[in-house]
């Protein structure tokens, strides 16, 4: 499944790097967000009627144009892409300009930057964290936004995850005119389905269940779910604030360290392992050598965990479930939650 992130990347690719798929004919591929719908697109049967120039790509294509003469300027002043990349994360780490914003927000501005510098377009989740910064950007296009789309276009969430039955043999006859509950474990990854109507114990339904349940848990599909649903939710305030905690803390931690902070145990100033180590320091250490946060950064990312893990002591994490996100499925359409038009979610 491709979610917003990913769709359509390949727009150009200026210094030429190796690692990223070179276009035919070096002519530019057009990037998701700029691309028109197809009619069957637009027309079809997801429940609700979507807005056609939906909120992500509008902000995607607003800050694409922020940066575009900043890129530009890169590209005659820097002639080495690593040389760039470093006077970037410079810039949004050193400058006093940027010590109001968070680490998270500096890093959005300089993935942005260098995207656009190397390959002329921006990623979706940065463009989300920029918009915000520059509220002029998310203003108008979130009010005028459909109250369905929050963060991703439904319509092409459901056509995602229609494709990815399709290509792994699971017809629509086959799901026929059932209903089917999705829901994902924020911490596992591990996505569930079950049925919310008919027999789910027969021979045929239990089959089907187990088809779906394995494509879905296939090539990261359940994860990018669970991002879109925790963005969509997280923005109509649907996830509980020990859940949320858990999640982020759990989620840093495990990526710095590959560490489960949830088999540590809670104590009055942190987390602490059975050895007696507490998760700050086993934190601190492994960002020292870790590869995932640039040099200029590593000072922030501490600062981010500090500020994750003195949260999550506000609760008893040892009674806080796993987050997990849930929504319907049916008839190859999204189902809505009432006039809201939001999605059904289950915390």
């Amino acid at each position: 499944m491709q979610t917003l992130e990913s769709v359509g990347r390949g727009y150009y690719n200026y210094y030429n790097i190796s690692s990223r798929t070179k276009t035919k004919d070096g002519k530019a591929v057009q990037s998701w967000y700029d691309r028109d719908l197809s009619s069957e697109e637009i027309n079809s049967n997801n429940a609700g009627q979507l807005n056609r120039e939906y909120a992500g790509a509008d902000i995607c294509r607003k800050v694409r144009d922020m940066f575009e003469d900043t890129a530009a300027s890169n590209r005659a002043k820097y002639s080495d892409p690593d040389e760039m990349k470093c006077a970037v994360w410079a810039k949004y780490s050193a400058s006093p300009k940027y010590n109001h914003l968070s680490f998270e927000e500096r890093t959005a501005l300089a993935r942005t930057e260098i995207n656009m510098t190397l390959f002329g377009e921006v990623d979706y989740s940065s463009a989300q964290i920029v918009g915000k910064i520059n509220g002029d950007i998310t203003k108008n296009t979130v009010s005028s936004a459909n109250n369905s789309n929050a963060g991703f276009n439904r319509q092409m969430l459901a056509k995602q995850i229609g494709n990815v039955f399709s290509n792994n043999g699971i017809s629509s006859s086959l799901m026929g005119g059932k209903s089917f509950q999705f829901s994902v474990n924020g911490s596992t990854g591990q996505l569930s389905v079950s049925l919310l109507n008919g027999d789910s114990d027969s021979e045929e339904n239990v089959s089907l269940l187990e088809q779906m349940t394995s494509a879905l848990n296939s090539n990261n599909n359940s994860k990018n779910l669970f991002y879109n649903l925790l963005y969509n939710s997280s923005k109509q305030g649907k996830i509980a604030n020990d859940q949320l905690s858990k999640w982020k803390v759990y989620s840093e931690f495990k990526n710095i360290t590959g560490q489960d902070i949830r088999s540590f145990k809670q104590k009055e100033n942190g987390f602490v392992n059975e050895k007696g180590e507490s998760a700050s320091d086993i934190y601190r250490e492994a960002l020292k050598t870790s590869k995932k946060v640039p040099a200029e950064f590593k000072g922030a990312a501490f600062d981010y965990f500090s500020e994750l893990e003195k949260d999550a002591m506000k609760y008893d994490m040892s009674k806080v479930a796993d987050l997990t996100l849930s929504l319907e499925y049916s008839n190859g359409a999204v189902k809505l939650d009432g006039d809201t038009g939001s999605l059904n979610m289950k915390i």
